[in-house]
């Protein structure tokens, strides 16, 4: 959780070099007990979000922010066969210990066709979960990643009550040349993306979830005392958020609705190779993406985006001009705690 940050007027936006975004990054990780090794592995994470967009990025670096658990030690393998395999991760940022069930859940679709690799007893997060889903179509895998937390933000179909969480799922899947990746929430926005509302000073556009007393509001702190609303505001979403508590929670060992730091998450992959061919796989996938950049447009349409694209322009921008917008209270933030390190 973050702790409450008051503003009073809506936040403007700055651009700064990258170099100085990831510099300040690198101090606050250090601040909060981080080794240099899992700091870049944090880091990673954090700015894949970043350079897209993403509201899963450093936003989670300021108030109470990520710090190192005081208890957190090295992931290891509860359970293993040669398609899945269980990982403790023994209250280590996630980030730690999903990094090694990417590994290990590629390496073993390579030899066996589809694998799935658990996580649970993190602390801290797994970020925007495209990262991970990305990474496995990266080494030419379909990968679906799921994460659960104890923790209520969403609440069933016909109730404010906030029992799941904002559980999120990422597809990845490769292609002869840019994966697409489809990452979003079970809930009509992210808890970050309340964080960050909040700490721009600004309203939501639409009444996206409920006050504590079950009001629909459009008032960020208003929601993270309340509940957040599906993403598609209706049954379907709210039945998707229990199957992603259920798959990449119960699943994998993590809780339910306590408030604990035993978190879940799931990423499975599968190999074309072992179903239609690799070959095959692609060229479907490729006159899919054509069919769908070449759809007939909307009035005031300019293009359109496969799932992902979009997010992947934005970082190429960023890189080519090495400066990057950042709203001036999360940048003051961020300051604040690169500071303290």
């Amino acid at each position: 959780m973050v702790r409450s940050i008051c503003i009073t007027k809506i936040e403007e936006k700055m651009k700064i070099k990258l170099t100085e975004l990831e510099e300040l990054s690198k101090k606050a990780l250090k601040k909060y007990g981080y080794t240099e090794q899992e700091s870049e592995v944090i880091l990673d994470m954090l700015m894949y979000a970043q350079l897209r967009g993403n509201n899963q990025g450093i936003v989670k670096l300021i108030g109470r922010g990520i710090p190192k658990h005081e208890k957190a030690k090295t992931p290891t393998i509860e359970k293993e066969t040669p398609t899945t395999a269980l990982i403790n991760a023994n209250l280590t940022m996630e980030a730690i210990a999903m990094d090694q069930a990417v590994e290990m859940v590629i390496k073993k679709a390579k030899l066996m066709g589809i694998a799935i690799v658990g996580t649970h007893n993190g602390a801290g997060s797994s970020g925007a979960i495209g990262y991970w889903s990305r990474k496995v179509a990266d080494a030419g895998l379909i990968g679906i990643t799921m994460s659960s937390y104890p923790i209520g933000s969403v609440p069933p179909h016909g109730s404010y009550e906030p029992l799941f969480c904002t559980n999120p799922i990422a597809w990845g899947i490769p292609t002869k040349d840019e994966p697409i990746v489809l990452d979003m929430a079970s809930a009509s926005i992210a808890y970050y993306g309340l964080v960050e509302a909040k700490t721009e000073g600004r309203k939501l556009l639409a009444k996206l979830g409920y006050d504590k007393n079950g009001n629909e509001t459009n008032d960020p702190g208003e929601i993270m005392e309340g509940a957040t609303k599906p993403f598609d505001h209706g049954f379907k979403g709210a039945g998707l958020a229990m199957m992603v508590q259920i798959i990449g929670g119960a699943l994998v060992g993590a809780d339910f609705l306590n408030g604990s730091d035993n978190d879940g998450n799931v990423i499975i992959a599968i190999n074309p190779e072992s179903l239609a061919g690799t070959d095959r796989f692609f060229n479907e996938v490729t006159k899919m993406i054509r069919a769908t950049k070449g759809a007939k447009r909307l009035e005031g349409v300019n293009e359109i985006f496969v799932p992902g694209e979009r997010g992947d322009k934005t970082r190429a921008e960023i890189l080519k001009s090495g400066e990057i917008e950042v709203g001036d209270n999360l940048y003051s933030e961020l300051r604040k705690v690169a500071s303290q390190a």
